[in-house]
């Protein structure tokens, strides 16, 4: 392990909790963002740093490098090219759009295209330098409207698609599946929520504006049946598993990194909510049966009715070795509610590094 890791999207939530678990590893780390100049990446850098620690690590090895997704050869010189050849010898792939509202045209350019380029970036890497694992993060969401055990090597089963994620992540594993010149590994998180121990999220959303909504008496009722699965995992379990894949030259193919049989229900889900919140528990309705959901949630309505069930044994005997697996979600759902409180549901900022030290004010 003694070339770089290159990471993409280390300013989203994933990404950051994956950039500040390799700058503890001491790992040297290039970090490619969307910016116009070397200058401009450092600033959006630093920035993201800033929301990880309130006291950087001194050693730290991490570089910013401009660069666009979006863009032919993901906007990165031709001399930057030659740099990361030279001393990239890792990829985690974190980088996409997880709008659930985007046009489908959108979200091909950035989650297909911008797969494509970055499977053309490994191969420049392999061929000119060392390149020992490319990590691509999907989702397990690839199951489309799947009702069913949905295993680690399915792919297409004919499913249709809740919206245009889903649709061109499923696309981009496609490619990834199809670059068998490539030491390439697919990771598949379900929802990604905050870390199991201190709770801590940068991104307050899917489970979270539910949450906040019934806490607040605007949610009472909501489309779900009570044996839905709401499959969730916490932040530090799916970092744990990327830097795994990373790391071990044994791996292969796709792990879904799940709660899997350990996922709550709707109506198990609803019932822990309003313990831990303090209020009555919200009415389950028939989906599709008219229930008015607050602006903002609407967009999640459709994953409160899944069927669909991950198989997650691959992933589980791969990490057995090292020791770790997906907590229960009973075991910390209650911290993640009581971060969120404290953290006023996301309009108080807090770094990672605080939210351990428990310095929320």
């Amino acid at each position: 392990m003694s070339g770089a890791v290159l990471l993409t999207g280390a300013t989203g939530f994933l990404g950051m909790d994956l950039l500040a678990t390799l700058v503890e590893q001491g790992r040297e780390v290039i970090v490619p963002v969307r910016a116009s100049d070397a200058e401009h990446a450092k600033v959006r850098l630093d920035e993201t740093i800033a929301r990880l620690y309130e006291e950087p690590p001194v050693a730290a090895e991490v570089r910013a490098l401009p660069a666009d997704l979006r863009a032919p050869g993901l906007g990165i010189s031709d001399a930057d090219r030659e740099m990361l050849a030279s001393e990239v010898d890792s990829i985690v792939h974190c980088a996409a759009s997880i709008s659930f509202g985007i046009e489908l045209a959108d979200a091909r350019a950035i989650n297909v295209s911008g797969v494509a380029e970055m499977l053309a970036l490994a191969r420049e890497i392999a061929s000119k330098g060392s390149l020992r694992r490319l990590v691509h993060v999907s989702t397990a969401y690839v199951c489309g409207r799947h009702d069913g055990v949905f295993a680690e090597g399915d792919l297409e089963l004919g499913q249709e698609f809740r919206n245009a994620y889903e649709r061109s992540k499923h696309e981009a594993e496609t490619l990834v599946r199809e670059a068998g010149d490539l030491p390439a590994v697919i990771a598949r998180p379900s929802i990604v929520v905050g870390h199991s121990e201190s709770g801590w999220t940068s991104a307050f959303n899917v489970i979270y504006g539910p949450m906040r909504a019934f806490e607040r008496g605007m949610l009472s009722e909501v489309p779900a049946s009570s044996d839905s699965i709401i499959d969730f995992v916490p932040v530090d379990y799916v970092t744990a598993g990327l830097l795994h894949l990373l790391d071990d030259p044994d791996v292969d193919g796709t792990y879904h990194l799940v709660a899997g049989d350990q996922a709550l229900t709707a109506g198990e889900l609803a019932a822990a909510q309003a313990e831990l919140l303090g209020r009555p528990p919200m009415k389950l309705l028939p989906p599709g049966s008219g229930s008015r959901l607050p602006a903002g949630i609407e967009t999640y309505a459709p994953y409160l009715d899944i069927r669909c069930r991950f198989d997650d044994r691959r992933a589980r005997a791969a990490f057995a070795p090292a020791g770790f697996a997906p907590p229960p979600p009973g075991d910390y759902l209650g911290r993640l509610v009581e971060y969120a409180r404290r953290a006023r549901w996301g309009k108080l900022q807090v770094s990672r590094q605080a939210s351990f030290a428990g310095a929320l004010g």
